[in-house]
């Protein structure tokens, strides 16, 4: 089930990505839903204005996956990863994921977002723990 393929045929819903896909499906897994398409739409608003730059830092990180992933794939994840680390100290932590989604995204769906994600159990995400999350939901 790929996620960018439902929302952006949804009106309303461009600008989809991993990480709102991700959300979805903790959302729909909750809700017992067979089509993300609302899901998507319901959990955050598309991507407003243009995203972030990513460092060439992150560019440049080669990260395994799981799965494979294609190059745009994984340039998608690490922009994702990069919109939301807002204090650029290359990890996600609750707090970011919760502003980035500008409160729209449950208590329920962001604890299983990160008990998912989270490997290390530290209370952030890692770029690496994100992309292998992201990978797996593709």
């Amino acid at each position: 089930l790929k996620f960018g393929s439902i929302a952006s045929d949804s009106p309303g819903c461009r600008g989809t990505t991993a990480l709102r896909g991700a959300l979805a499906m903790t959302a729909a897994r909750r809700l017992g839903l067979r089509s993300l398409a609302l899901v998507l739409c319901l959990v955050a608003p598309a991507r407003a204005g243009p995203s972030i730059q990513v460092p060439q830092r992150i560019v440049d990180m080669q990260l395994s996956t799981p799965k494979p992933v294609t190059d745009s794939q994984m340039t998608e994840f690490k922009q994702d990863f990069v919109d939301v680390d807002f204090n650029t100290d290359d990890v996600m932590d609750a707090q970011e994921v919760r502003a980035h989604f500008k409160g729209g995204i449950g208590n329920v769906e962001l604890y299983q977002f990160f008990l998912d994600s989270d490997i290390d159990r530290s209370g952030t995400i890692s770029l690496q723990e994100y992309v292998n999350y992201a990978a797996m939901l593709n």
